[in-house]
């Protein structure tokens, strides 16, 4: 067995380390459950009724307002698609 420590926090190796398990899901939640926290893989709302747990796909996570479409026509061979 290897009497290697881990990294301080905050050096070279430490962020590497950090990004590596931010990109591995599983990393991720064996790091969280180390640490005590609750795995961060699952939904985690105030609500977790199971409607809440079925529409989840379909909130509309954006703020902004809807963009209105650009108004232009395209042309091809000469014609514009829009006139037949």
């Amino acid at each position: 067995m290897s009497d290697s420590k881990p990294p301080k926090e905050g050096s070279k190796a430490w962020k590497k380390n950090e990004k590596t398990i931010a990109k591995n899901p599983a990393l991720r939640e064996l790091r969280d459950i180390q640490q005590g926290f609750k795995p961060s893989s699952t939904i985690s709302s105030f609500d977790n009724s199971p409607e809440y747990k079925e529409n989840f796909d379909k909130i509309d996570w954006t703020k902004r307002e809807e963009a209105i479409k650009p108004k232009f026509r395209t042309k091809i061979n000469g014609r514009y698609t829009d006139e037949e």
